[in-house]
């Protein structure tokens, strides 16, 4: 009895010899963001990062102003959503499903637990949001134009012979040519440092360039929180206290009437809004972006954004599936561009019918049309096109 309780205090004290060194390895390597990331995630029961983590992280807020309700359609909610569609969307564990039709909310149905004052991350969609602030600074003044050199604000690359080259408009089409891994289900790589670290900006700008810029397209969200430290700088040249967040509420979010504040996380108390993934709205306040889009950059009489930016922002620039900060398949039976997001978040506009499309939720369908789009996006256009008609 003595030699097993010896051994099985040798076991012990192994075991737990083995989880200390396993607990300060993060620490000892440099890779202290793993800590938050098995915190929010993995520990929660998630392989990835999910729409309701925004309590794990700083924040900064863009305030609303006075709300501008959503005008209701005479038949709101009237066709019950069919059953396939209802199924598919529990099978992904949909947030919400939202349409609107000639500025009116069509549908809408929210799944449990969500409702609609649900504010739920929009991953990649911020990407969209970063670009469109983007062409406000240059309508601004605090922009030459969206093909000025990131260099300008960004010294560090003054003399790199890609880098001083890259533009604001590179950065926003992925072509850019920066040097990046995109990756979204593993805790050691560049994207999770990315987005649970709190370094962002060193951290982009340390990754350099591995092509000329203008060449190819490669997706890459270190670009767009590139583009953000450039702007971000651009903003505060001029006016040295003015965030991101700010700015957004300022010339979107006030303007379009959101009726509820939204959240921009940012990668510590002092830092810096994670402008490629991390904005979390509802529903209704999503959508009014897609119809901003749709009406030429106009809202209640004012020019919010240039109409030759939105234009430009939806044609595509290397690929045909890409614009700036923009998806799109114009060769579509129902032609149509989209903010798209980590986990099937969508906000889709489809002119020829006057529609915006709004898809939140927990995961997505994995198959693909052609070499870029989720399938799922051109169920959800014929869906809410069919209820239009």
């Amino acid at each position: 009895m003595a030699q097993f309780k010896r051994v099985m205090s040798t076991l012990v004290k192994g075991l737990l010899a083995v989880v200390l060194v396993v607990a300060a390895l993060p620490a000892v390597t440099g890779n202290q963001y793993i800590y938050r990331a098995f915190r929010a995630t993995y520990l929660m029961g998630h392989t990835t990062a999910n729409i309701d983590d925004a309590p794990v992280f700083d924040q900064r807020i863009v305030k609303a102003g006075t709300p501008q309700p959503w005008p209701v359609s005479p038949v709101y909610n009237q066709t019950p959503l069919p059953a396939d569609l209802v199924a598919w969307h529990e099978q992904f564990g949909t947030a919400a499903w939202l349409v609107v039709h000639d500025g009116q909310v069509l549908q809408e149905r929210y799944f449990a637990p969500y409702n609609a004052e649900s504010r739920t991350n929009s991953f990649s969609m911020a990407k969209t949001v970063t670009t469109m602030l983007a062409g406000a600074a240059v309508a601004d003044g605090y922009l030459l134009s969206f093909d000025e050199p990131v260099s300008d604000f960004i010294q560090e690359w003054v003399r790199d012979p890609r880098g001083g080259k890259a533009t604001f408009a590179q950065f926003s089409a992925m072509s850019a040519g920066h040097n990046w891994t995109e990756s979204y289900y593993l805790p050691l790589n560049p994207t999770a440092e990315l987005y649970y670290g709190d370094q962002a900006e060193a951290q982009v700008l340390a990754a350099g360039f591995e092509r000329d810029p203008g060449k190819e397209y490669e997706y890459n969200s270190a670009g767009t929180q590139v583009l953000a430290v450039a702007l971000r700088r651009a903003l505060q040249r001029k006016s040295p206290e003015l965030t991101l967040a700010q700015y957004f509420s300022e010339k979107f979010w006030v303007p379009l009437g959101m009726e509820h504040d939204a959240i921009w996380t940012v990668d510590r108390p002092d830092g810096m809004e994670k402008a490629f993934c991390c904005v979390y709205a509802t529903a209704r306040d999503y959508a009014k972006l897609g119809q901003l889009l749709l009406q030429g950059g106009q809202w209640q009489g004012k020019q919010l954004l240039d109409a030759g930016f939105i234009a430009r922002m939806s044609l595509p620039d290397l690929q045909p599936f890409y614009g700036h900060s923009l998806w799109m398949d114009h060769a579509y039976k129902h032609p149509f561009y989209l903010f798209q997001g980590h986990l099937g978040q969508y906000i889709i506009v489809v002119p020829s019918e006057q529609l915006v499309v709004v898809r939140l939720g927990q995961t997505r369908d994995q198959d693909r049309a052609g070499e870029m789009l989720p399938a799922e996006i051109y169920r959800y256009v014929d869906a809410a096109v069919e209820a239009a008609r």
